[in-house]
Parts: C-alpha cells; structure tokens; sequence
C-alpha cells in the first residue's frame, strides 16, 4: 500500500495550546476557589474544574489520533488510520469520489473541529452521512462516496492522491475487500447502547453533585459545629465541625464508584446482577440525601 500523509503540525500546535490554556485557567480557577469562603460559588467552581478536565482528556485523545494519522491505498482498499481507529473502504464500494468545493448545500459537521484538525460524524448533501478524518475544513476534503456511508479525508497532497486514486479505480481490484471500521475496545463496549444502565450511572452521580451543591449553598448559614450521629431517641450524641458534613456526599460517590465498577465487571455475563448494584448505589445516594437533611435540620 502507498501512504499519503497528513499535514499535522498545525493541527497538533494549536490543540496542545489549547490544552494548555485549560490547564492555566484551571489552576487559576482552583487558587479563587482556595481564597474564596466555601459557598455555592466553590461548588460552581469546582463543576468548571471537573468539565474542563472531560474537555482535557477529550483533546488529549483527538491530538493522539492527529498525531498517528494517515491513508493507504492500493487497487483494493483505501485505509483510514487516526489514531487506533481504522476505516477500511474497499475499492469496489467506491461510488464517486468529490471535492468539498463541488458539494451544494450545508455539509453537516458536529466533533472536533479547530485549525489543523476536523474529526466527527455530519451530513454531506447529495451523499449522505458521513464520517471525517481531516485536517482541513469539510470544504475544503475530499470525500469517498460509498452506499451506506461518506468519507472525508484531506491528504497533505491531495492532487497526487486524487489522481493515484482515479488511477486505482479504473485498474480495479485484484481481491475483495470488506468494508469495516475498528475502533477502540472501549467504544465498543455494550454498555454505550443500554439506556436503563446509563440512566442508573447518570442518576447517582447527578444526586452526588446536587448534594453537594446544597451542602455549598448552605454551608455558609451552619454553625461551626454540627450534628453527625443520633441516637435512638433522635438527639444529638456527636458534634463535628461544619465542614465535616462533606463526608455524607464523599460517602455517596464511594459506594457509587465501588457499585458502579463491580457492574461493570459483571455486565457482559449477568446483567441483571449490575443493575442491581448499580440500583443500590442510587438507593446510598437516596440515603445520604436524606442523612444530610436530617443533619441540616438539626442546625
């Protein structure tokens, strides 16, 4: 196979700037946080802190693929690589090939997308949905046609490859190839398609990060030292320090993160048992909620 390059020292400068940026706005974010009384507005803090770090990995990995990025070709295949994702577009499926510049109409572009970099899912008018693996702006590709699915790709040199292209095609291919896509293990996971699973993942980390919030929000009206543990007569028998009251939610994401893995490991032979745990973790959050409000009552 012949490979044609992409140009992705643009694209790798700009996304570690990027990343960078991040990192300066979060360590600045974080020194407010730390010189600022804890209230709400730690907690709103925090929630940049924690998307931001989302946003990080998220860079970090499209900068990966950039970096290993690159087509084969020969008489029976063009060959995606970005990063551990492969596409393979076998010859014979080809149905035309287009320039961005040609395509009438929206293209439809949702991903990542900043100078030197264009990788994500969207729509070509008059070719379908489509998938691109480019450096360059969609009008700026070159897109593969096939019937169930559009490519766009941006060689560094693209006349050449557009041309070693055509040439391929009319020489045709010499075997068949199927048309198939290999990506990362974890994308592959069947978890990604179970909607009760993730509902019950989303419920209770969204209940850990509402207690907390509250517990921000009040915590500025509790005094220095508050309830923690009762006895059966419903009095107060331990005080502690206000701040203190965090561990309920700290609970809360323990029994959350042990659940939630456990589930994870059991998910592939016994579904059924992650549900369970994963139900139970919610229950812990139903349960620390209504511990926190007990407590806060008490103030």
């Amino acid at each position: 196979m012949t490979e044609w390059k992409t140009d992705v020292g643009r694209g790798l400068s700009i996304g570690i700037g990027l990343m960078v940026t991040i990192v300066l706005v979060d360590v600045g974010l974080i020194w407010l946080a730390g010189i600022r009384p804890l209230a709400i507005g730690t907690f709103i803090i925090g929630l940049a802190v924690l998307f931001s770090l989302g946003l990080l990995a998220l860079i970090g990995y499209w900068l990966q693929g950039l970096s290993s990025s690159g087509y084969f070709l020969d008489r029976n295949a063009l060959v995606i690589h970005w990063g551990s994702i492969e596409q393979t577009i076998p010859a014979g499926q080809i149905e035309r090939v287009l320039t961005g510049d040609k395509v009438e109409g929206h293209i439809q572009f949702h991903g990542g997308m900043w100078p030197g970099h264009c990788v994500g899912y969207g729509e070509v008018p008059g070719a379908g949905p489509a998938l691109f693996y480019a450096t360059v702006p969609p009008r700026y590709q070159i897109y593969i046609v096939t019937p169930g699915l559009t490519y766009g790709i941006s060689p560094a040199n693209a006349e050449g490859f557009l041309e070693s292209l055509h040439k391929r095609l009319q020489m045709g291919p010499t075997q068949i190839v199927e048309q198939f896509s290999s990506l990362p293990g974890i994308l592959n996971w069947a978890i990604w398609q179970d909607r009760v699973g993730l509902a019950l993942l989303a419920v209770g980390f969204l209940a850990i990060l509402a207690l907390t919030g509250f517990l921000c929000f009040q915590f500025p009206a509790l005094s220095r030292l508050v309830p923690l543990h009762f006895d059966a007569a419903g009095n107060a028998d331990r005080l502690g320090s206000r701040g203190q009251i965090f561990f309920i939610p700290l609970i809360g994401l323990l029994a959350l993160l042990l659940n939630g893995t456990l589930g994870a490991i059991a998910y592939r032979r016994e579904r059924v048992a992650s549900y369970l745990l994963w139900g139970g973790a919610v229950l812990v959050q139903v349960l620390v909620w209504t511990a926190a409000v007990g407590i806060l009552g008490q103030t």
